[in-house]
């Protein structure tokens, strides 16, 4: 009982050690919140976060203890962002205003995304609302401007504006301009910029899933917008080839330099890649499929953009074949965060991507 007492005493001497030098590293990160606060510096910094983590992992002389040490400055660095937060979001701070993002399209329905950036808002420690705004042809335009005039924190595009916006932009980004459609559009001082995270989201997904598109046969059901933006990654990324399938051949073909093929002539393809990019399948029209369960087969993965039923049809063929399916819920996720980050100038962390990912497929299955 004696030794107990002894090791104890030992333990409170280590945590009013760790007390002071907590205190001291508070005050430490009341600084660097007034310094960001005077110069605008977004409160999240993720790079800086796994660098802390890593290398004071390094510093254990006993590698035991690095998941209890690594998990141990999570929390702190939670805490610390809390603190930095109510810093710079004190009741004293007459200038703090909620950024205003949003969604606008023609007809948006039930939409995930407000659910989304509100997650992404909290992880990261903004001050902000995210809303839908449905909105009919001729009203976009001025809708713009008024964004602008707000002071809007930035806005995503959908169906059917995601090509018409660009005439109102300034700038316009590399892969925006090549895929001929913008979904994330940033405002400044120089006025509007347009930008595609369908892109990058597509990409992330792939990462995610481990798949491989160098040098592969890839198909591509669809040629609308979110359509461009898959051709123009597997492009960038050296897929062997890509086929685009369209109810539309001759339509298709005005709008893109690779192989369009019809649905028929895709009975003859056998593939590596098979993405659908087309509504077929979505809630509530469960019960369709783009292709037959014929066509999936002929290929070792299948990618379906819809993420409403979790499972379609589609992805259903692909199980039932014993081929790798993805829904493209991990897209949806990771084109928010990449939004999110180009309209704060901030990284976000892929471990944020994946914990809110987590959370929409349990709300969605739900």
């Amino acid at each position: 009982m004696k030794e107990l007492e002894e090791i104890r005493k030992e333990i409170d001497r280590v945590d009013k050690n760790i007390t002071e030098l907590f205190e001291e590293r508070m005050k430490l990160v009341i600084k660097v919140a007034e310094y960001k606060k005077e110069n605008n510096v977004p409160i999240i910094d993720s790079k800086r976060e796994k660098n802390v983590i890593e290398k004071n992992i390094k510093y254990l002389k006993d590698d035991r203890y690095s998941e209890v040490l690594e998990e141990f400055y999570i929390n702190l660095m939670e805490l610390s962002k809390k603190l930095e937060k109510k810093q710079i979001y004190s009741k004293k701070n007459e200038n703090l205003s909620t950024s205003i993002y949003g969604l606008i399209g023609g007809k948006l329905g039930h939409s995930y995304s407000p659910y989304i950036h509100k997650l992404i808002m909290e992880k990261v420690s903004l001050n902000g609302i995210y809303n839908l705004f449905e909105l009919p042809e001729k009203k976009v335009k001025g809708a713009l401007e008024t964004f602008k005039i707000i002071n809007c924190g930035g806005l995503n595009v959908t169906i059917p504006y995601k090509v018409d916006v660009m005439k109102n932009l300034n700038e316009i980004s590399d892969e925006a301009k090549k895929i001929g459609a913008v979904n994330t559009i940033k405002f400044s001082q120089n006025g509007m910029s347009g930008f595609n995270t369908d892109y990058i989201g597509f990409g992330k997904m792939l990462k995610k899933f481990k798949i491989e598109i160098k040098d592969k046969v890839c198909v591509v059901l669809g040629s609308g917008g979110v359509a461009k933006a898959v051709v123009q990654y597997l492009k960038d990324n050296f897929a062997g080839k890509i086929y685009i399938v369209s109810r539309n051949v001759q339509r298709a073909s005005k709008d893109y330099d690779e192989c369009i093929i019809s649905y028929q002539e895709l009975l003859k393809i056998n593939g590596d890649v098979i993405v659908n990019c087309t509504p077929v399948g979505m809630s509530p029209e469960i019960d369709t499929s783009p292709v037959s369960k014929e066509v999936v087969s002929k290929f070792s993965s299948a990618l379906d953009l819809i993420y409403n039923p979790i499972e379609t049809l589609f992805l259903k063929y692909a199980k039932d074949s014993g081929i790798k399916a993805v829904n493209g819920l991990y897209m949806l996720v990771s084109q928010a965060v990449a939004s999110q980050e180009i309209w704060n100038d901030i990284s976000i962390s892929e471990d944020i991507a994946n914990e809110i990912y987590d959370k929409l497929e349990g709300k969605i299955k739900s």
